[in-house]
């Protein structure tokens, strides 16, 4: 639930992305008097701004550097909004950068909404920017408790500062697990290493079922683990019925 509200978050903050292209208008037409001496001129603040972007000025006028800002910053904004309609599963075909926009936003109310019903948030007239903060002080107490449990505090500090140390914390308890699991943790996500932990602990299985296995006079070579299991369990049930007979 927590790292659903952080995405409709990321994705709420893509929608509200002002492109950069919004400098490129401001700074064309004829450049407003110098207010002071420190003040650069319009060309001076368009190739200031291409070097940031990566955008080359040799040789060319400011109309140039306007037009390839401009240009960059729609393929960008582009970009994050197909970004966030693919996290939503929302079409993009055919659609503008405003249509998308729309429904990338009427999504993100939708999930909001359901966000809300299950924490018992009312969202009757709320925006969704109001309804986000609803549901980071409705998510609050349940933070606060998980950090207790881990022994992170939480005073003062916003939801998203004890989400960042609730994974921290959380990541050295695994690599503690992992460390005790013989499982190596260098340079590894928290991810990598449940999955790594995962992989040791299956592996140990498959071990411990070989090994029995073995005992019974049943071949292992080309079966998966599930199979040899099988196997085992039907070779003891024989051996058990057997001995019942006796």
């Amino acid at each position: 639930m927590l790292k659903k509200l952080t995405g409709l978050a990321l994705v709420g903050a893509i929608v509200l992305t002002v492109p950069i292209a919004a400098f490129a208008e401001n700074a064309q037409g004829t450049a407003p008097a110098p207010t002071s001496k420190s003040t650069k001129p319009v060309k001076q603040l368009l190739q200031d701004k291409a070097q940031i972007f990566g955008v080359s000025t040799d040789g060319k006028t400011s109309e140039q550097i306007k037009a390839e800002l401009k240009a960059l910053s729609a393929a960008k904004h582009t970009e994050q909004l197909n970004k966030a309609a693919a996290k939503l599963g929302i079409s993009t075909d055919g659609k503008t950068a405003e249509q998308l926009k729309t429904d990338i936003q009427a999504a993100v109310q939708v999930k909001l909404k359901e966000k809300a019903a299950k924490l018992g948030v009312s969202a009757d007239g709320k925006t969704n920017k109001e309804l986000r903060a609803a549901l980071k002080a409705a998510v609050l107490p349940k933070l606060q408790e998980k950090a207790a449990n881990l022994g992170v505090s939480t005073d003062g500090k916003t939801n998203k500062e004890i989400r960042t140390e609730l994974q921290a914390a959380a990541l050295t308890k695994l690599q503690e697990k992992a460390t005790k699991a013989g499982v190596a943790t260098e340079g590894k996500t928290a991810k990598e290493i449940r999955a790594a932990l995962k992989a040791s602990k299956e592996g140990k299985r498959a071990e411990a079922v070989n090994k029995k296995a073995a005992k019974l006079g049943i071949t292992t070579e080309g079966k998966t683990s599930e199979q040899v299991f099988a196997e085992i369990e039907s070779a003891l049930k024989a051996k058990w019925e057997k001995q019942a007979q006796k």
